[in-house]
């Protein structure tokens, strides 16, 4: 069984990247446990040395005294020399102490995700999340609310090839899906100084893939990886058939004929299903992206839901994407 490791990040270990020479001042402290950015100045970032697909990051966020209220943040899937690089492609995670109209256009309080897509032409697409700056989602609580003065929140991170969520003080506030790019986590401040990171720590979590064939009326076994209880994220992708030239998806097909003929009757026909072993019932079709709850040891069995004894003709197969969230 696996057990999930925790590393303590050192900070002395990163290295800085900004949008303009001299736009930021990161000061770590001697034990790398702890970094400052002092300067008021354009976009900024220091980028981890460590990518961080499958792999949950967390840490504390703070601002000191400070008479301004700008953007602090973070950067997900970053790649060092991305400042430059028109094909750039990351995620920017920023919040917002105050509203402001500027010449750049309006800046939103708020916690906000947005995808950088090449160099943005300057400030204003960072101030107002335009241009090369696109806006994809709002924290759920945050969305509207500010950061505030000396009060420390924790923040984490689960960055995959298909999923980001971002949690902020326990309250999971941005939870978004895409096709993202592999890459390093940064620290981001724009406009604003003495923000201070620290006590950073990572955790590679366990993943893999399956792929549970159409033809197989037995399905394919999975069992909690790890020797405690788990909430495991499963993702389908693909297509199967049952006849030529109808392709279906893990979502299957509601309301087909064969609704009182299927393995499972309850469920929908030819969507694939996770069962549990001891039991045999379904615990969870798996449509689309699923979080599953597994006591340890327990094992699950993924298949699609057809009739019995015609699985012999079906054609390709369900991948399904796993990966232990905590």
């Amino acid at each position: 069984m696996a057990q999930v490791k925790v590393e303590t990040v050192d900070l002395n270990n990163w290295k800085e990247e900004s949008y303009a020479k001299g736009a930021g001042k990161w000061d770590v402290s001697r034990n790398g446990q702890e970094v400052i950015q002092k300067k008021n100045g354009k976009p900024t970032l220091f980028y981890s040395p460590f990518n961080v697909f499958n792999t949950k990051v967390s840490g504390k966020i703070s601002v000191g005294n400070t008479g301004d209220d700008d953007f602090i943040g973070f950067a997900l899937g970053f790649q060092p020399g991305d400042t430059t690089n028109n094909s750039a492609k990351y995620l920017l995670v920023d919040w917002r102490k105050g509203q402001q109209k500027h010449k750049w256009g309006l800046a939103k309080t708020g916690l906000a995700v947005s995808l950088i897509n090449g160099i943005p032409k300057d400030e204003s697409d960072f101030w107002s999340h335009t241009g090369k700056v696109t806006e994809l989602a709002r924290g759920k609580t945050l969305g509207n609310k500010g950061w505030e003065k000396n009060v420390e929140n924790t923040f984490d991170f689960v960055y995959t090839k298909t999923n980001l969520q971002v949690s902020v003080n326990g309250s999971l506030e941005i939870d978004i899906d895409g096709d993202f790019s592999e890459g390093r986590i940064a620290f981001y401040n724009f406009s604003q100084n003495n923000v201070t990171y620290k006590a950073f720590e990572k955790k590679v979590l366990p993943s893999g893939q399956l792929q549970v064939d159409a033809i197989s009326e037995q399905g394919v076994e999975f069992q909690n990886p790890m020797d405690t209880d788990a909430k495991i994220k499963v993702t389908p992708s693909g297509t199967w058939s049952v006849k030529d030239g109808v392709e279906i998806t893990a979502a299957g097909e509601p309301g087909a004929k064969l609704l009182s003929h299927v393995t499972y009757p309850n469920n929908t026909p030819y969507a694939l299903v996770a069962v549990d072993q001891a039991s045999g019932k379904v615990i969870e079709e798996i449509s689309s992206a699923k979080t599953l709850s597994l006591k340890a040891g327990q094992t699950v069995i993924f298949k699609m839901n057809d009739e019995p004894g015609w699985y012999w003709d079906n054609k390709g197969c369900i991948t399904v994407d796993w990966m232990v969230l905590d």
